[in-house]
């Protein structure tokens, strides 16, 4: 199935596509941003004792929060920002987003469990979540090289 107008089936996709990387991104934003605040307040000393911390280069939760809510959390809201502003530029940042994340995951369960075979479910929801963020994120850049039947243009396309 070809483009046809602008509202065209291939078009409309792109769209969707754009639109469910946007949701992505903005739901990692403010999930990375919340619990980073929540974690570097001490907001979640029941869920993350202290104790997790012997033996790691941190005393407390305060920068392990805030890296959360700035690193996670700002490179997801950027991520949101581009995407919105163009498709291209922010399905790059998303998946530069969602690799964050996915890092971020595997760092929090090496570092607090000290065994990458003990994985949370919310660990695990968030390393789909990263997969998914980059996934889409791909897609979008993906259709928007194809798009304007220009140079780089799939020949149906045109």
């Amino acid at each position: 199935m070809g483009t046809s107008s602008a509202g065209g089936p291939r078009r409309t996709g792109r769209r969707g596509l754009r639109a469910a990387l946007v949701i992505a991104d903005a739901f990692v934003a403010l999930a990375a941003v919340g619990g980073g605040l929540a974690l570097a307040l001490g907001m979640e000393s029941g869920r993350f004792p202290p104790g997790w911390l012997a033996g790691t280069p941190f005393a407390d939760y305060v920068v392990p929060g805030l890296l959360l809510a700035i690193v996670v959390g700002g490179s997801a809201a950027l991520a949101t920002v581009m995407t919105v502003r163009d498709a291209r530029t922010g399905g790059i940042a998303s998946v530069i987003a969602g690799a964050i994340l996915a890092g971020w995951i595997a760092g929090e369960i090496v570092v607090l469990t000290g065994d990458a075979e003990v994985v949370s479910p919310t660990e695990a929801f968030f390393l789909v979540v990263a997969l998914a963020v980059v996934t889409l994120g791909t897609a979008v850049v993906r259709g928007e090289r194809y798009d304007g039947g220009g140079i780089g243009a799939r020949r149906d396309e045109r």
